[in-house]
């Protein structure tokens, strides 16, 4: 083959490129053939050179060793640098020599020789040199890395979908146990709530762990050499990812109101202190607790709620916010300002049925408990007056004189009961006086009371509760009230005083007819009363009886009454005689005409046959009875009055 002029430079140039590039893999390498068989070529080399008469043949032999020890001194070079690259070198020095420049730099091109390497580090800490292309491929995997652990699970070659399903069969349906509870006045009430949904943030978790160490791209080198590292340390070091959840509970405000509107009233209501029991005869007294009042929170109570379950604190009790209201009357105080504030003792007559009454009157009365506002009504406690109830009949003030009546004596029972009312400082409400004072209190503080016209009445008007005692002592025939509420300060004590501040005189005497009383009988209904007006007061004393204030009670006037005589009118045979209410006297009066006497007339008649020693008896001689005297007019004779001890019911309480 002929050659072009100007060839043989290049073709020398080319030889020694493959000559000085194959000296070292030779040099290395003496025993491989690719090696061997190169001789050749550089032995076919050199005639074109000589020929040429560029060089001479010892100048080619001198070029020769030189390009060898070039490449010897390359040779050591590329061993210091790293002796893996060695048989890479070798390598691309063979395929320039056999293919020549231009088809060796399109195979290492087509190689990727020319594209981005990385050196990346294996689990077992080897160290390796690869394309930065074929680590990304590598790690750009739609699967789990070796390595990735959630919720105790190895998802590696786990897709998201499939790790997602894994992760979530592992988890309770009730990771948590609401045990929640809201606590009032020391006790504790559950909310027993049932509406609780669990929410697991299992995909967003599965999601951050498939993320980790993947690269964006295999254009960053440090980037995609740290996520390759990362993910070789994997194999023998684990990541673990733990889910979360949340709960939402449901159902609170209803459950909170569920139980505290019942609960409302009866804790917002406050309660004084009360006098549970009392005995009357020891006088002690059992006290019944107060109650505090307290206004529930019952929204702050929720929110309470659902700010511990924001917290994830599903187990506690919350207390119910409350307002405490105080109450007035407290047992500290019950049992320190509690006692007698006033008491009245009455003298009764010696009269048995009376008495009864009376002693009727106090038990129905006796250990009253009144709570502050209040109100006594004697009729009500007392009862209508009959004999089923315990009353007999005794002297009453009926229609302006004394009359026998179911109950008599039981105004004695009230106009005690308001002279105590009034030292105790309590509010009267209705109280009616008699016909005239009573003997057996002050003059203008009796009262009266009948069935169901007139009552006594009064409120207590303190803050306290109040205690009424009563009783009949039938051994010296006395009536005693007391009262116990709260003691009035610095020990003082109220005294009753009546004043009479007018007078009016007596009223004339009256003359009334009995037409069951018999003619010539006369009897006293009604002694004369003088008229008056009475003012009476409460005198405010000191613990030493000194006079601090009066305050006026009330005033009582009195009509005047005169003498009250009734005169009988009965005839001796049934008639009635005629009577002058004006003068008292009677006229009529019938005469008795005496009934005849049987006369013994009778002829005894003969049992037997006349013996003559038997005489023979004569008849009977009527005697004749005195006649019966014609009455005189009778003429009014005072008869002692019963005594004047206020009577009982005016108008009568019985029925």
């Amino acid at each position: 083959m002929k050659k072009k002029a100007g060839q043989a430079p290049n073709s020398v140039r080319a030889a020694n490129i493959r000559s000085n590039e194959l000296a070292p893999v030779s040099s290395n390498t003496p025993s491989r053939p690719r090696a061997a068989s190169a001789q050749p070529v550089r032995a076919s080399a050199q005639p074109v050179r000589a020929s040429s008469g560029a060089r001479s043949s010892a100048t080619g032999s001198n070029n020769v060793k030189s390009t060898v020890k070039t490449a010897k001194s390359t040779t050591k070079r590329v061993k210091a640098k790293k002796k893996s690259h060695a048989g890479l070198i070798i390598a691309i020095v063979l395929l320039v020599l056999v293919l020549g420049g231009g088809g060796a730099y399109g195979y290492l091109y087509y190689t990727g020789f020319f594209k981005p390497h990385v050196a990346v580090t294996n689990y077992d800490g080897s160290t390796m040199n690869a394309k930065a292309e074929d680590i990304y491929a590598q790690l750009n995997t739609n699967t789990f890395y070796t390595g990735t652990v959630i919720d105790g699970i190895e998802v590696g070659g786990m897709t998201v979908e499939q790790a997602v399903e894994a992760v979530e069969k592992s988890h309770s349906e009730s990771p948590v146990k609401v045990e929640l509870a809201i606590k009032l006045d020391d006790k504790e009430y559950p909310l027993n709530i049932t509406d609780v949904k669990v929410e697991y943030n299992t995909k967003a978790v599965v999601d951050e762990a498939f993320a980790k160490f993947r690269p964006t791209g295999d254009s960053d080198l440090n980037q995609l050499t740290e996520c390759y590292n990362s993910v070789e340390q994997l194999k023998t070091t684990p990541m673990t990812f733990e889910t979360t959840y949340t709960v939402q509970i449901n159902g609170v405000s209803e459950k909170v109101h569920e139980i505290l509107d019942p609960l409302a009233d009866q804790f917002t209501t406050t309660k004084d202190a009360e006098i549970g029991e009392f005995d009357t005869k020891t006088k002690k007294f059992t006290i019944t607790p107060e109650q505090v009042g307290m206004t529930l929170d019952i929204e702050g109570t929720i929110a309470a709620v659902n700010k511990l379950i924001e917290s994830k604190t599903y187990s506690g009790v919350v207390e119910v916010p409350t307002v405490k209201t105080e109450p007035e009357v407290t047992t500290e105080k019950l049992n320190a300002n509690f006692g007698l504030i006033g008491s009245q003792t009455t003298k009764a007559s010696d009269n048995a049925n009376r008495n009864n009454n009376l002693n009727q009157a106090c038990k129905k009365i006796n250990g009253l408990i009144l709570k502050p506002g209040e109100e006594f009504s004697f009729n009500k406690v007392v009862g209508q007056r009959t004999t089923k109830n315990g009353f007999k009949e005794a002297t009453v003030i009926l229609g302006g004189q004394y009359e026998q009546g179911l109950g008599g004596g039981v105004c004695q029972i009230s106009g005690t009961l308001y002279n105590a009312v009034l030292k105790s400082d309590l509010k009267i409400t209705e109280r009616h006086p008699h016909a005239w004072p009573s003997g057996y209190v002050l003059d203008g503080l009796d009262a009266t009371v009948d069935w169901p016209a007139l009552d006594f009445k009064f409120k207590n008007s303190s803050d306290y509760p109040i205690v009424v005692v009563m009783w009949f002592e039938s051994k010296d025939r006395t009536v005693h009230a007391e009262i116990y509420g709260k003691r009035f300060p610095d020990e003082q004590k109220i005294a009753l005083r009546s004043e009479v501040v007018g007078v009016n005189g007596y009223g004339k005497t009256e003359y009334v007819e009995d037409k069951t009383m018999a003619v010539g009988k006369t009897k006293t209904v009604r002694q004369a009363h003088q008229g008056m007006t009475v003012k009476t007061y409460k005198i405010w004393q000191d613990k030493d009886g000194k006079e601090i204030k009066r305050d006026p009670i009330t005033t009582t006037t009195y009509a005047a009454y005169g003498k009250r005589i009734a005169v009988g009118t009965k005839n001796p045979d049934g008639t009635i005689a005629k009577f002058d209410p004006k003068t008292g006297q009677v006229s009529g009066v019938a005469t008795a005409t005496p009934k005849p006497t049987a006369a013994a007339t009778a002829t005894a008649k003969p049992t037997s046959a006349p013996s003559n020693n038997t005489p023979t008896p004569k008849p009977a001689t009527p005697t004749p009875k005195p006649a019966t005297p014609t009455p005189k007019p009778a003429t009014p004779t005072p008869v002692p009055p019963p005594p004047d001890n206020g009577g009982g019911n005016e108008g009568g309480g019985g029925a």
